[in-house]
């Protein structure tokens, strides 16, 4: 039986004694789905300025060419939970590639992981809470372009409101902020499907250079003061979008370095303290995504005791996917209530319920029939479908259970 924490050993041979599944993955994914949501649990209760993120980074202080901001003393804890989702993704999307034998096949099951569930909470919300809650007569509601629009989410063009829907809430009119990450996510599945369209096969050389040139011309944009494409603003005003996107990179290559890239605890307690202090340091949050990945890797690979988390299914692509409509529910309903700890632990309790149902009605049965669907699916898109260089008689890669999205992530 494989020790509970990695004593040194590559990752690759950390992979191999834990057989393919380590439950640190499992508590990982649970653990970030919760964190999102207790991260917004203040704002969305109290009402503070959507803005406060933003505003954390006005207090700065010059270093050459960067400005270097004094945020409060938790709050690198906070934006490190986004960045850790997807890296483990990255780190797990690529374990799933490597099982993949097309790139139809790789990215139809990366569509069943997050498009299914996805799909029934954005129908719930748009039919069923928007007309409960909306201050809006129904024939108003359901004739406005805001509820026409809203099915866009299915695609990844997130819509974030309703008509009518929590108006008078201290976030006014906002449903669902968390599906800002699944843009981010669809763009990592493109890049790495783009490198494997090029035919740039030996992913093992050229994901890490790609990781690096993305690294680079970051560091090059931001010292010349160029921001990202307006698309790409999205975020708490220091963790955004290429932030995320550079994150999956890193865990993919984490994955395609496998057998160089030892686990250590004493890098693992290093990565941790590099991970707060870069993050602290503003313009030094894309250096922050190196030991993010590492630790979370660490930790992913880590085999704790099971226990009824690791049982009873992976409700955490749930958690994140209802836990802050059914907040913005709550704080609708209890006005009143403004202890945010509270409002935190009542919308988990409810996002669980939901996330159970959402994996044992949805997710679980689509990703039983995953096999079926993609092979049809390869056989029918069989010219437009490239097959991947390890083909389907390739030695199976040995890989961890396959990540959801934060969420966080991360998101077969």
């Amino acid at each position: 039986m494989a020790s509970a924490l990695p004593k040194g050993e590559s990752i690759s041979a950390r992979m191999e004694s834990v057989e393919g599944h380590s439950t640190g993955f499992d508590y990982l994914r649970i653990l970030l789905s919760t964190a999102v949501l207790f991260v917004h649990s203040k704002t969305f209760t109290l009402g503070a300025d959507v803005q406060t993120f933003k505003s954390l980074v006005d207090s700065t202080v010059r270093v050459g060419m960067f400005s270097v901001a004094q945020p409060p003393i938790y709050q690198p804890i906070l934006w490190a939970v986004v960045p850790a989702f997807f890296a483990l993704s990255g780190f797990l999307v690529s374990g799933s590639l490597h099982r993949s034998k097309t790139t139809i096949g790789f990215l139809l099951l990366r569509v069943l992981r997050i498009i299914p569930a996805l799909c029934v909470e954005s129908l719930l919300a748009m039919l069923v809470l928007g007309p409960l809650v909306t201050s809006f007569t129904l024939a108003a509601y359901f004739s406005d372009p805001l509820f026409r629009a809203y099915p866009l989410n299915i695609i990844g063009d997130i819509q974030y409101y309703l008509p009518g829907v929590f108006l008078n809430n201290p976030v006014p009119r906002v449903v669902n902020l968390q599906l800002w990450t699944i843009p981010a996510e669809m763009y990592c599945y493109a890049i790495l499907a783009t490198v494997l369209v090029l035919q740039l096969a030996h992913l093992r050389r050229t994901v890490p250079l790609v990781t690096v040139a993305t690294f680079i011309g970051l560091l090059g944009m931001q010292a010349l003061g160029i921001h990202a494409p307006a698309d790409w603003s999205a975020g708490d005003g220091r963790v955004q979008i290429e932030t995320l996107v550079l994150a999956f990179l890193i865990g993919v290559s984490l994955f395609e370095l496998k057998d160089k890239v030892p686990l250590r605890a004493d890098l693992f307690a290093l990565s941790v303290v590099l991970s707060y202090a870069l993050l602290w340091g503003g313009a030094l949050q894309y250096l922050a995504m190196i030991p993010i990945a590492y630790a979370t890797v660490f930790v992913g690979l880590s085999n704790f005791r099971e226990t009824f988390v690791n049982r009873t299914g992976d409700y955490s692509y749930g958690v994140y996917l209802y836990g802050l409509p059914v907040q913005q529910l709550l704080v609708y309903l209890f006005p009143e209530n403004k202890n945010w700890l509270l409002s935190f632990a009542m919308a988990y309790v409810l996002s669980l319920v939901f996330a159970a149902l959402s994996w044992h009605l949805v997710e679980s049965k689509v990703l039983a029939k995953k096999r079926i669907i993609v092979e049809a699916a390869e056989n029918f898109l069989r010219p437009l479908s490239f097959r991947l260089p390890w083909g389907p008689a390739a030695k199976p890669v040995s890989a961890p259970p396959i990540a959801m999205v934060p969420k966080p992530a991360d998101l077969s």
